[in-house]
């Protein structure tokens, strides 16, 4: 036995709020969006969601899929006939609706409307289910259209959860922020890429560790500032491919495809935003960065850059902490970009990860007790220093997100209007605390695309299935 002494230190880190604020409006740019609305519908036709459809949608014109949600009951199927059932409807909705869309113009907008019977709590399993298809095949959509997805739940229907879940499918629409007697931001465009991966074959022998499969997701947010002061905001794609571990932090050609294609665009800044996966540990110190570092990796931020010296690559990870909220502030949004005291909540004596902006948005956590529920959601931002020297110039991270300049400013005031942008209720308008949840976390996309395979134990990954589905549907 070892014994190790070890001294902790709680300190009261405390924040005020100033006499600044800042207003603005926002508006949908939906102008020449074509719209083609698909319809998730248990049947038959007693089922009461079919009788909500018959009596509010069915003359609209949309693409239907009914389906009987009580099929994967415990007692109607065994393992392997609930596999098939799983499978068969992933690969033959997905298939149906690219040939469907095959001549479809780019920016078609498809919300996917799901009704649901069961409730939150007793969630009938093939709902379920479908839910997670809807939103997988959403996001593999997304690369060429936009596409979303919302359910409803009949049991408890009302206007105001109808608005906030409309809200919600229209959350990722082109919209334009307009401020009053602000300056307009000089940079003319920001890119924002969010990129992550899930294992989806996997050798459990530790020396085979490299050659196992990983289905890499990702999704590419626009910001630009346009000649009436004017910030459109708008996703521009989702991105996937499947690689062995081997070269998936180091070269992945989707990833570095993609920057490039943004780069003839016009874009030169460009906000990387990554998560470790399975773990919210950085390895700095690990002999092989690529492994511990993960996709801000040395090697991959090289071949993301290439020999583009004016292309600005700035690595920020984010995470999520919980603070004690003393006053009942008027003010929903609040924004924290003082370093120097960001840096002491860093507390890092080599200066490698440095944290440069806090959002809080004043919502409380929990449920309950008013009283019980007094803890408020912060997403914190940081970077890497003295990591990617030989690759980065560390003065550009340190100009365009840590210095007080006008680029700072810009960047960070893009960063904040897309926590708007996601936002997902039409009362007490805030910003989101973590809009990348659709990539990177337990309700990701990738993690909703796993469901068990035929064999106990194994499960199977859908999304990275797909994803060779959708290669081999664009072969000619």
């Amino acid at each position: 036995l070892c014994q190790l002494p070890v001294t902790i230190e709680i300190e009261d880190i405390r924040y005020y709020l100033n006499q600044e604020s800042q207003q603005f409006s926002w508006q949908y740019n939906i102008k020449e969006i074509p719209t083609l609305p698909i319809l998730w519908v248990p049947s038959p036709q007693t089922n009461p969601c079919w009788k909500l459809y018959l009596r509010h949608f069915s003359q609209q014109k949309a693409i239907i899929f009914p389906y009987n949600n009580t099929r994967l009951n415990d007692d109607n199927l065994n393992s392997e006939q609930a596999f098939i059932y799983r499978f068969t409807w992933t690969l033959l909705a997905y298939i149906c609706l690219s040939i469907l869309l095959e001549k479809a113009p780019n920016n078609l907008f498809l919300p996917m409307i799901r009704l649901h019977e069961g409730t939150h709590e007793n969630p009938f399993p093939a709902e379920k289910f479908l839910a997670n298809l809807s939103k997988i095949v959403s996001y593999l959509l997304s690369e060429k259209y936009l596409s979303t997805s919302q359910g409803f739940r009949i049991n408890k229907i009302n206007q105001f959860k109808i608005d906030n879940g409309l809200n919600s499918l229209y959350s990722q629409l082109p919209k334009h922020f307009s401020f009053d007697n602000i300056e307009p931001p000089q940079l003319a465009k920001l890119a924002i890429i969010v990129v992550a991966s899930r294992e989806s074959d996997a050798w459990y022998d530790s020396r085979k560790r490299r050659d196992r499969c990983a289905n890499l997701t990702g999704e590419v947010v626009s910001i630009s500032s346009l000649e009436n002061g004017t910030i459109r905001l708008e996703t521009v794609k989702t991105f996937s491919d499947n690689y062995h571990v081997r070269r998936l932090y180091r070269n992945p050609p989707i990833l570095i495809d993609t920057i490039s294609n943004l780069y003839r665009q016009g874009y030169r800044h460009f906000l990387y935003i990554a998560k470790a996966p399975y773990t919210s540990s950085l390895h700095i110190t690990q002999t092989d960065e690529d492994e511990g570092l993960y996709f801000m990796s040395p090697s991959l931020i090289k071949e993301l850059k290439g020999e583009r010296d004016d292309l600005k690559l700035y690595p920020v990870f984010f995470d999520k902490y919980y603070v004690h909220k003393l006053k009942n502030f008027q003010s929903k949004s609040l924004y924290l970009q003082n370093t120097r005291q960001l840096m002491n909540v860093a507390r890092d004596s080599k200066q490698q990860a440095i944290v440069f902006f806090n959002l809080f948005n004043g919502i409380e956590v929990g449920k309950g007790n008013k009283s019980d529920r007094f803890y408020n959601g912060v997403i914190s931002y940081s970077t890497l220093l003295n990591i990617h020297s030989d690759v980065i110039d560390d003065n550009d991270i340190m100009k365009g997100l840590i210095d007080d300049n006008s680029l700072k400013n810009d960047i960070l005031k893009y960063l904040t209007l897309f926590h708007f942008s996601r936002f997902e209720k039409t009362s007490q308008i805030s910003l989101k605390l973590d809009p990348y949840e659709n990539i990177i976390g337990d309700e990701s996309f990738g993690a909703l695309s796993v469901f068990p395979q035929m064999t106990e134990t194994v499960e199977f990954n859908s999304l990275a299935f797909l994803t060779e589905v959708s290669k081999a549907l664009m072969i000619d």
